[in-house]
């Protein structure tokens, strides 16, 4: 029997692409790779900068809307290139809520949560296909980021694969 999404505190994705696990990595990795795939519909092009290195903190940057969200607690928890990838998620400050058209009340009620964190396994299954799970995790049951970020990964991961395999990521949503 499946979880009901308010006892839920993961969200597990897996999908599988034609690509090997070095420009998967890139894809996850590169601001100019990321903002190909990785759009807002309000806040447009998305993009993370960091070295990439454990320890290090990264800046989400929405750049066709003038927003970067820096903090101390953006922070990269693992870093094993082409294998795995694993940070803290972005702040939600209050820059970052007007620039996505969220409401001072659900930013209120994001912010209040514990900080979250994004785990991405990159595993090579050969013959030029990568199986990429992406975990979430790190909620409080009943949690409103979890219930945001379920209806956000799936599109953001489409558009990666599509663009790994075609060369053209899916259109703004």
């Amino acid at each position: 029997m499946a979880a009901r999404i308010d006892q839920m505190t993961s969200f597990t994705y897996t999908t599988y692409i034609h690509a090997t696990p070095e420009p998967v990595w890139q894809s996850l990795t590169d601001p100019a790779f990321t903002k190909r795939y990785w759009r807002h519909q309000r806040a447009g092009e998305k993009t993370f900068r960091s070295d990439w290195k454990k320890g290090s903190t990264y800046d989400l940057a929405h750049e066709e809307v003038g927003l970067v969200v820096s903090d101390p607690e953006q922070v990269i928890l693992e870093s094993d290139p082409y294998r795995r990838l694993a940070y803290t998620w972005h702040t939600f400050t209050p820059e970052w809520a007007a620039q996505v058209g969220m409401d001072e009340a659900t930013a209120d009620a994001w912010r209040a949560e514990p900080r979250s964190k994004v785990a991405f396994d990159i595993e090579d299954t050969g013959h030029g296909v990568v199986k990429l799970t992406v975990v979430h995790d790190g909620f409080e049951p009943g949690s409103d980021v979890l219930q945001g970020i379920s209806n956000g990964w799936p599109a953001v991961l489409a558009s990666l694969k599509t663009l790994l395999e075609t060369g053209t990521a899916l259109p703004r949503s």
